[in-house]
């Protein structure tokens, strides 16, 4: 069988290690790997000239369509990931009104008429009927992640629902019982948030500090302790979402050794900033917060020692109002430089081996929600989402769109992708960065089940 392409002369690195060789493509599939004169023959050859080639970053944790219109972003913010060496994205979306299963069927069509890369879905439960909508949502959308929040206030900025603890109990009892099913949740403790948040703004604070001082770590390590507690009780897997304690990865590595089947994800933002910086004001406020020194060290201890799981971006582009820090919209942007931000502060500065980063970025978050190996391996047989990576190329962040709020514009940082393939088709050409992309080309990887086994088989 003849390859589309074949990528040569490539430092090839995946979770389980690394080769030097090449890797053929057929049908958007990785057909071969090995040793260049084994390669079978070619359309086209790339010589990457001893560059690395990764398996493309699923980022397991996005919000897109929630400030802006759901299709412009679904082009722009997929084009800007697509340039940051992402090629699938799992959004986390939330049906306020009605149910599901239509949803579903909408997003899905609309994402795929105009995303750039693949994308799938995790559902919020919102409101109590959700519960007894998963088993219609599993058969007709094969959608088994659910998201439970903590930590926002009725009448908060962005509209979300805080889950009750028998919210997350009942959800955990369901997903337990899925071949595939976990529960996301967004741990700090309501209540405690609440109160401290009401005693912070009697103080007349409203710089972004006051902000993490009425959030302290602890409301989030109470909850990530419960949470554990009810993962247990149920056997339902728990993915925690967008750890920023230091603890976090401790408690939930002592829980695995007990047999509980909990993952720690974490972002870029907490291990790159904290909210002490003298050039962050309130439109760096994020849900968790920004949190000091201590915090983000020991974040990275859990990074470099394996007990943080995943690495996701939280990438949600929201129009800031300018306004204190109390009523600004919580979030930034960073699927174009999430990777970037790793090689130069994990790889460079503290060390990584790149198959530690290459699990972090693609095979644990493919493993953790039933992707793998389709995606986030270089095996044969698996899509071939591909990122080339120059380790030494020096360039600073830039964000020309102003979508969003990026916190490290003007960062030189060192290694950069420099081509991104999706499904064998090349998606960002660092040589030709003002391509237009093709929009339209993404598809839905959250299906039901008959037909993710038929697309197995294709």
């Amino acid at each position: 069988m003849n390859a589309d392409l074949v990528i040569t002369n490539a430092r090839l690195v995946d979770h389980s290690g690394e080769q030097f060789g090449a890797i053929a493509v057929a049908d958007g599939r990785i057909l071969a790997i090995g040793d260049p004169e084994a390669m079978p023959p070619s359309d086209r050859t790339i010589d990457a000239g001893g560059k690395v080639v990764m398996p493309g970053v699923l980022d397991p944790h996005c919000h897109l369509g929630v400030d802006y219109d759901y299709d412009e972003d679904m082009r722009t913010e997929t084009a800007a990931a697509a340039r940051g060496g992402v090629t699938t994205i799992l959004l986390f979306a939330r049906s306020m009104n009605g149910p599901y299963v239509p949803f579903y069927r909408e997003r899905r069509a609309r994402g795929e008429a105009a995303s750039v890369i693949d994308f799938g879905f995790h559902f919020g439960i919102q409101r109590e009927e959700h519960l007894d909508e998963i088993d219609d949502i599993v058969e007709h959308t094969g959608v088994q992640s659910f998201k439970c929040h903590m930590g926002y206030e009725p009448g908060n900025s962005i509209g979300i629902n805080s889950s009750p603890d028998s919210w997350v109990f009942a959800a955990m009892q369901k997903a337990a019982k899925l071949p595939r099913g976990v529960v996301s949740v967004h741990c700090e403790n309501t209540d405690l948030v609440g109160l401290l948040k009401k005693q912070m703004m009697a103080t007349g604070r409203e710089d972004l500090a006051a902000y993490t001082e009425s959030r302290p770590v602890y409301v989030e390590e109470e909850a990530i302790a419960r949470m554990i507690r009810f993962s247990d009780a149920t056997g339902c897997p728990l993915y925690v979402v967008h750890t920023t304690a230091a603890n976090g990865p401790r408690m939930a590595a002592e829980a695995r050794m007990r047999g509980v089947d909990v993952t720690i994800e974490t972002c870029p933002h907490y291990l790159t900033r904290t909210a002490y910086d003298d050039d962050l004001g309130p439109t760096a406020r994020i849900s968790p917060p920004l949190r000091d020194q201590e915090q983000l060290e020991g974040l990275w201890e859990g990074m470099l020692n394996g007990q943080v799981g995943t690495l996701g971006t939280d990438h949600v582009p929201f129009r800031k109002n300018g306004g204190p820090v109390w009523t600004e919209k919580p979030g930034v942007v960073s699927f174009a430089w999430e990777l970037p931000l790793m090689l130069h502060f994990a790889v460079h500065e503290r060390g990584m081996p790149l198959s530690r980063l290459s699990a972090l970025n693609s095979a644990n978050p493919a493993k953790r929600f039933g992707l793998f190996p389709q995606k986030g391996s270089l095996s044969v047989g698996s899509d071939a989402d591909l990122v080339v990576v120059d380790l030494d190329r020096e360039q600073a962040v830039e964000h020309p769109s102003g979508k969003g709020t990026c916190l490290y514009e003007g960062w030189k940082l060192r290694g950069w992708p420099v081509l991104t393939l999706s499904r064998g088709e090349v998606v960002f050409d660092a040589e030709r960065p003002d391509a237009e992309p093709e929009y339209g080309r993404g598809r839905c990887v959250t299906i039901p089940d008959a037909e993710r086994a038929e697309r197995a088989t294709v």
